[in-house]
């Protein structure tokens, strides 16, 4: 079987592909030295990585990805795809949703008016079209979330208190691309709740950072003001959410806890940051999981897919400029090329492990293992 894996960073999807023997394709931005790919297209400066934000280009992932589109079985969608308003939507064979549902459920305020339709618990949502109007919202709410109507990873999200407010916010606000969404701030730690089909696979605690996702704990079980009983109620509430919305393949639905109940915060309609740590924990290949309930409605050879041993994943960035010379060892990933400069805050690697103590001895490791850009420009001077 020949597939194909687009997204920012494919490397989960397509390392679990390998396993199962295919021949794999793997269109995304990061190349790092852990992709196993057989055919590798990506936009990342393997020397230089320099800035996502500024050089990232869904439109040329796609172009990429046409030159292999008719010549493969199926695809795999990660982050980073046809999650924009410009975002562009092919007809492919995606194991999955496709290009145009993605794009249509990564419309965030169509989303949550349509959970609210559905009787769901979801943040209180407006719509600021200018400043005047995000103003009005932060007066009535006090503390609010802004973010765009579209996006992924918590790029370009604002947490705002009017006990904070302070000029570069305001100047920052001004200059937002508006229309952007209003939600009022809701103080919790982020979960998810997993799904492939209509199965419900695990919950996760999501880590989040200055409103970025960094990583997640697999599984994890978030404590509501309920019995055992009511945590499947929660679990029967989200199928009928994943139903209504007639989702296929992995799909995650992020949400917070407000007064012991749950509030979702939106929907994920492709593969998810939790897919390796599902894997590892659950010891089963997600891929053949994927591709099997796919074409078996709803059913699958690997059996109940359950997570049961706890992991953890941490993306880790570059506190300054940085000269990376990470080597393979265990529990790192997402490896840069050797002597690969990262610009400060970029993406460095990832670290999974099964507790604290191995998240903390690969983030040693990996501090060992870069060296500060500008202190070795002087020493070199």
């Amino acid at each position: 079987m020949k597939v194909l894996v687009i997204g920012v960073n494919t490397r989960p999807v397509v390392n679990s592909a390998k396993k199962l023997g295919y021949e794999v394709y793997s269109i995304s931005y990061y190349n790092p030295v852990d992709l196993n790919a057989d055919k590798k297209e990506y936009l990342i400066n393997d020397k230089y990585h320099g800035c996502f934000r500024e050089n990232y280009n869904e439109k040329e992932l796609l172009s990429l990805a046409e030159y292999y589109v008719d010549d493969i079985d199926c695809i795999f969608v990660c982050s980073g795809i046809f999650e924009s308003k410009h975002s562009k939507t092919p007809d492919w064979n995606v194991v999955g949703n496709p290009p145009k549902k993605i794009k249509r459920m990564s419309n965030k305020y169509y989303i949550t008016k349509k959970l609210e339709n559905l009787g769901c618990s979801v943040p209180t949502t407006y719509i600021a079209y200018n400043y005047s109007q995000l103003e009005k919202y932060l007066y009535d709410l006090k503390s609010i979330v802004v973010k765009p109507i579209c996006g992924s990873g918590g790029i370009n999200v604002h947490s705002i208190t009017l006990n904070t407010f302070t000029d570069k916010l305001y100047n920052l606000l001004k200059n937002l691309e508006y229309p952007v969404i209003v939600q009022e701030m809701i103080t919790s730690d982020s979960f998810s709740a997993s799904f492939v089909g209509s199965n419900f696979i695990t919950f996760n605690k999501q880590i989040i950072k200055n409103n970025m996702y960094v990583g997640n704990i697999t599984p994890y079980v978030p404590k509501l003001k309920t019995n055992n009983k009511g945590v499947q109620c929660i679990v029967d509430s989200f199928r009928e959410v994943i139903e209504s919305f007639d989702l296929a393949g992995m799909n995650g639905i992020d949400f917070m806890i407000k007064d012991g109940a749950p509030i979702i915060i939106e929907l994920n309609p492709r593969i998810l940051g939790t897919f390796e740590t599902i894997e590892l924990s659950s010891n089963k290949n997600l891929v053949k999981y994927m591709i099997e309930n796919s074409e078996n409605q709803g059913f699958s050879s690997c059996g109940d897919l359950k997570p049961k041993t706890q992991y953890m994943k941490r993306i880790l960035f570059a506190e300054q400029k940085l000269i990376c010379r990470i080597e393979k060892q265990q529990n790192i990933f997402d490896i840069p090329m050797y002597d690969a400069i990262i610009e400060k805050n970029e993406p460095l690697a990832t670290a999974i492990g099964k507790n604290n103590d191995e998240i903390n001895k690969a983030v040693d490791s990996i501090s060992k293992m870069v060296i500060n850009y500008e202190i070795k420009q002087r020493r070199d001077i």
